[in-house]
């Protein structure tokens, strides 16, 4: 998991060193049986970032707290990674069918190495771990997924990590031992077709914790990804174009940001298209994994929000831009529970707090999806009847026996991640948008008058082609262009009411918004609004209300809740900068 939630995890009672002894049996007792892959598979000659959007690439999860989980009490100079000492039971072929049943597309699987690698010089790594990390990568292939495997705690310090920049300068053997490791990683998976990639390694620091690094320990980091790209590119066979993953500093978000030049990408010859960059994102960090931060009334998160906005649209000029595709390899948050000594804990709080975390998703979820950035949740499993008294428990979202939600939060939590990945809303219980007059189906708005409207330095043409709503133009840095749907009592009535709403477009293939200003957001300029894309090609945009909306806080005076029976208008825009051309018409309501 994030080495932030994991700087103690404490054990007290003889149960949990029962546990720990049967869970070394059980690791023990695994099938004998080679996973292993003898024969190169196939592998696609697509760039990584063609490869992802070919492949349906858009949301992943991690199979956190497992894989990774070390013990490093037991004897802290010799710490072990065990499967199950965290208290996930093991992997099994069904937890993963419902990960891809649920609609994910690629797992994250961390992986901690400590305890099975041997002495220098050779470093050899344990047949039996590579054996067991390989039946989860099948699981995974078996499913219809995608896998990424790295090296995880083996760089956080509060389980005795072995690999840190701050001891580097002074132990070349660190590097040494990297390097080797990887390689024999490697060359076991080097007939693997291209479903698996490889992650150099997770959240390496200095010990401090601190967001960004100097200029030595971003050469270290620099110097261990290219060592990492040779090892991997060495071994031959499929490794030679495989996909390969690299992080900077720490949780990474400032390589597109303040360390956008420190950080470089590894030189890998004619394989230059075949790298993806990632970060972790777990901002703001009290309301992410302190659950009773849930209750703050998003003041805190109206800077977060601009926060997003500002890093997800760095990636994707610096990197995506540039043909290299972007994953957000972990991120939260997690939930609000009766535990810790939560004196704030009540039904009421819970309500509000559950409410709080859903926005949360679906703004962040949603910012990925509008900057092509693929998310993946750190899903961290843990007892089905209770928490775990530490923070990792709260990231549980998935029952690891049968893959299937935990519970109705962790069910509306999932859905709402999809709902934002892909662009799209579940309709109403027994409803549904069509173009046709059924009865109870839904109904045309016909709107009284359609205006536009541009802020300086931006311009904004609009016709009506055959009815319809054409808008063209460009919008500055720091302006603003729109057509609004100004709405008479009738359409008023029927949009205050509504359980959603459709509508068709026709564009050039950017992001744009469809706004809903209420009474207060039109003097807050906080309006709430849905992103989509507009194809090429004719299609039908649906939005549920209010679940599907995210606010937009253009300076105004912090959040405003959404209140239906406020709405004033319907508005066009585009997300971001640039040219824009778009065309919509049949917008549709349902009760």
């Amino acid at each position: 998991m994030s080495g932030f939630i994991k700087k103690i995890l404490a054990v007290t009672s003889i149960i949990f060193i029962c546990v720990f002894m049967i869970s070394c049996i059980k690791t023990d007792e695994l099938d004998k049986g080679s996973s292993n892959v003898n024969t190169p598979e196939p592998m696609s000659s697509k760039s990584a970032l063609q490869y992802f959007r070919d492949e349906g690439i858009k949301i992943g999860i991690n199979i956190g707290d497992t894989l990774d989980a070390c013990d490093s009490w037991t004897d802290p100079k010799n710490p072990v990674a065990i499967e199950t000492i965290w208290h996930n039971p093991l992997i099994n072929q069904e937890y993963l069918n419902g990960l891809k049943n649920l609609g994910f597309d690629i797992v994250r699987i961390p992986v901690t190495w400590m305890g099975h690698i041997g002495p220098a010089p050779d470093y050899k790594v344990s047949e039996t771990r590579l054996k067991r990390i390989a039946d989860v990568v099948g699981y995974a292939k078996t499913a219809g997924l995608k896998a990424i495997i790295n090296m995880h705690h083996d760089g956080y310090e509060g389980h005795k990590g072995w690999l840190f920049v701050k001891e580097a300068p002074g132990d070349p053997s660190i590097t040494v031992k990297f390097e080797k490791v990887w390689e024999q990683i490697a060359e076991y998976f080097k007939n693997y077709g291209d479903y698996l990639m490889f992650q150099a390694f997770n959240e390496l620091h200095d010990g401090s914790w601190k967001m960004t690094g100097t200029p030595l320990e971003y050469a270290i980091i620099n110097d261990w990804n290219q060592r990492f790209t040779n090892a991997v590119r060495r071994t031959g066979s499929n490794n030679s174009t495989r996909y390969l993953l690299y992080y900077g500093y720490m949780t990474s978000y400032e390589i597109a940001g303040a360390d956008y030049l420190k950080f470089k990408l590894p030189s890998d010859g004619s394989n230059s298209g075949r790298q993806i960059v990632g970060f972790h994102w777990y901002d703001p960090f009290d309301f992410v994994f302190n659950s009773s931060s849930h209750l703050w009334p998003n003041s805190s998160l109206r800077g977060n929000r601009d926060a997003i906005n500002t890093v997800f649209m760095n990636f994707k000029t610096r990197f995506i831009d540039n043909g290299i595709p972007v994953i957000i390899g972990e991120n939260g948050p997690a939930r609000y529970v009766n535990h810790e000594g939560n004196t704030s804990y009540s039904t009421a709080n819970a309500a509000t707090a559950r409410e709080n975390r859903l926005l949360y998703i679906d703004y962040m979820y949603s910012k990925a999806r509008e900057n092509e950035l693929i998310p993946f949740f750190w899903e961290s499993g843990h007892s089905q009847d209770g928490e775990v008294p530490s923070l990792a428990g709260h990231f549980g979202l998935i029952n690891r026996s049968n893959g299937q939600p935990r519970d109705a939060e962790s069910d509306t939590v999932i859905k709402r991640m999809m709902a934002a990945v892909n662009n799209t809303v579940p309709l109403p219980q027994g409803g549904g948008i069509t173009t046709t007059s059924s009865a109870n189906a839904d109904t045309a708005a016909i709107f009284s008058s359609w205006s536009a409207f541009n802020a300086p330095n931006s311009s904004i043409t609009h016709t009506t082609p055959s009815g319809r709503q054409k808008i063209q133009g460009n919008v500055a840095e720091g302006g603003y262009a729109n057509i609004t749907a100004n709405l008479n009592d009738s359409e008023l009535t029927q949009m205050r009411t509504m359980k959603s709403f459709s509508f068709m477009v026709l564009g050039d293939g950017k992001q744009y918004r469809v706004m809903i200003p209420t009474t207060e957001s039109n003097v807050a300029y906080n309006h709430y609004g849905f992103a989509f894309t507009a194809a090429s090609t004719e299609t039908r945009i649906t939005v549920n209300v209010p679940v599907n909306l995210s606010q937009d806080n253009w300076g105004g005076h912090g959040v405003v809740n959404f209140f239906q029976n406020n709405i004033q208008s319907l508005q066009f825009s585009l997300s971001g900068t640039g040219t824009f051309d778009l065309t919509v018409w049949d917008i549709r309501i349902i009760q």
